[in-house]
């Protein structure tokens, strides 16, 4: 089909070729005889009318407007068709060529003999003007139209031989078109012969194709008619059919398979997700007793000193310490729980030591209070460590800072505990941050140890790190994810992590 696509495309090229050659050298070459000969038709025509209207022409008392208008209108017929004349010696014979040029010639003569002729009729001196016709314009004149017959008799003779060129040649391009055309109809046949071998096994392929869409594989093979690229189309089709009905029965098998493992991994899942259930409920359930026994006897101690107003408030505000800590059972809450039950811890701290414990917040105004969830108990514990750990050693007492900014960018909730107390040794830091790495239960820093395996087991993405200067304080670094109702667009760039 390639072949006979090339061969027809050549042929019609071939078609186009003879046709424009037809057109732009034979009847071009026509044409410009035909033009030839109409412009010394043309010319010789002027060349009459000039002669005939001097004929005509009363010289004493004839009409001198009349005579000089026609022979202004016979000239300027002789001037417009003159140069159109084909008078070059590389396309007319010579014996044409030399007529041509005795017109011209004696065209220029007559011209200015007619010039002279006009000027005495216009001076009135029509004596003069006559005895100048029939002395030398009426001689000059019968020249010029005997050198213009001769041209047009030379140049019908110099055709006559063109044209049966060119006839012939236009014959030949009429049979050399002639052969194209059937050349191009026998390569139309081939092509369409060789389409339709070509479509009756595609339709059978698409009749195929459709019943493997359908999911009938195991239709009967499409016969291979032959061997050439059509006969390799069908082989590779039914290879592929056969192929896909495997595949298909394997996948089937794959599918069963996994749906028995999958129902298998849910159940193992629900069972690890109670145990880490149970687990997260002992944690959060945990509550240091060193911290109740010196509230209670800050208690005791206010309440010898001092009315029972003060007094009721610690009690009120244990009261909602413990309260939160030992019956919210829920896995999120909101950030404003937190931060009020941190508010109710350090103001039991506060009376405690007075003065010599501060506690600052600085919370990012993008951040909803009210709206932010938060793993329910997180961040007292670590409060109270800062508190126990780093500032109660430090006789001059100082200061506990809490930042909290989202960074939305990563979809976490960063919250910074700094204090400024005594710090930890570097080889006790080494360890707790390898002890952090895989937290378990332990006695010493439990409340660290406790929301660094509620972390673990609430996201991967969630962190607990830890940094300390001896002498210059603590910082604790909390990474939750962040739970919001919607996502601000705009980030505080300079709301970043605190370096304490």
């Amino acid at each position: 089909m390639i072949l006979c696509l090339a061969a027809f495309f050549v042929a019609l090229a071939a078609q186009i070729v003879l046709s424009f050659y037809q057109s732009g050298t034979v009847l071009r070459e026509l044409d410009d005889q035909m033009g030839n000969f109409n412009a010394i038709s043309r010319f010789q025509n002027g060349v009459e009318r000039s002669l005939t209207a001097l004929d005509e022409y009363r010289w004493e008392y004839g009409d001198t407007d009349a005579f000089l208008t026609e022979l202004d209108s016979a000239f300027s017929t002789m001037n417009a068709w003159l140069w159109r004349i084909d008078g070059s010696l590389d396309t007319v014979s010579e014996e044409q060529y030399l007529l041509y040029s005795a017109v011209c010639t004696t065209y220029k003569s007559y011209a200015a003999l007619i010039d002279e002729v006009k000027a005495d009729v216009a001076a009135g001196a029509d004596a003069q003007a006559a005895q100048l016709y029939y002395s030398k314009v009426s001689p000059c004149g019968g020249y010029l139209r005997q050198y213009a017959q001769q041209l047009l008799n030379t140049a019908i003779s110099d055709a006559q031989g063109t044209y049966m060129t060119v006839s012939e040649l236009s014959s030949r391009v009429k049979w050399a078109q002639t052969v194209v055309v059937g050349l191009c109809l026998a390569l139309g046949l081939v092509m369409a012969w060789s389409l339709m071998r070509l479509l009756t096994p595609v339709q059978e392929m698409i009749g195929a194709s459709q019943a493997v869409v359908r999911g009938e594989l195991d239709t009967p093979d499409i016969p291979v008619p032959r061997q050439d690229e059509m006969g390799r189309l069908i082989d590779a089709f039914n290879r592929m059919k056969h192929s896909m009905a495997q595949q298909v029965n394997t996948l089937r098998e794959k599918n069963e398979m996994e749906q028995a493992l999958h129902q298998q991994k849910t159940q193992a899942l629900e069972l690890q997700n109670r145990m880490e259930r149970s687990r997260l409920q002992q944690l959060r359930s945990q509550i240091d007793p060193h911290f109740l026994f010196n509230t209670l006897n800050v208690i005791l101690q206010t309440a010898g000193q001092e009315t029972a107003y003060r007094t009721q408030a610690l009690i009120t505000a244990l009261s909602h310490l413990l309260r939160y800590s030992l019956m919210s059972n829920d896995e999120q809450v909101p950030l404003s729980r937190e931060v009020r039950i941190v508010d109710e811890y350090y103001s039991i701290y506060h009376v405690r030591f007075g003065e010599r414990v501060q506690m600052e917040w600085r919370i990012s105004d993008s951040i909803d209070l009210t709206e932010t969830l938060v793993p329910s108990f997180i961040l007292q514990p670590i409060v109270e460590n800062a508190f126990k750990h780093g500032i109660a050693p430090k006789e001059e007492g100082g200061r506990v800072r809490i930042r909290v900014n989202p960074l939305r960018d990563k979809g976490l909730l960063y919250i910074s505990v700094c204090d400024n107390g005594v710090g930890i040794a570097p080889e006790q830091l080494h360890e707790l941050q390898t002890a952090l790495e895989s937290p378990d239960e332990r006695w010493e820093h439990i409340g660290v140890y406790n929301v660094a395996a509620r972390l673990r087991l609430l996201d991967p993405r969630c962190a607990l790190k830890v940094r300390s200067h001896p002498g210059r304080g603590t910082a604790v670094s909390l990474y939750l994810p962040l739970v919001e109702p919607t996502e601000e667009e705009d980030l505080d760039d300079d709301s970043l992590v605190d370096r304490g």
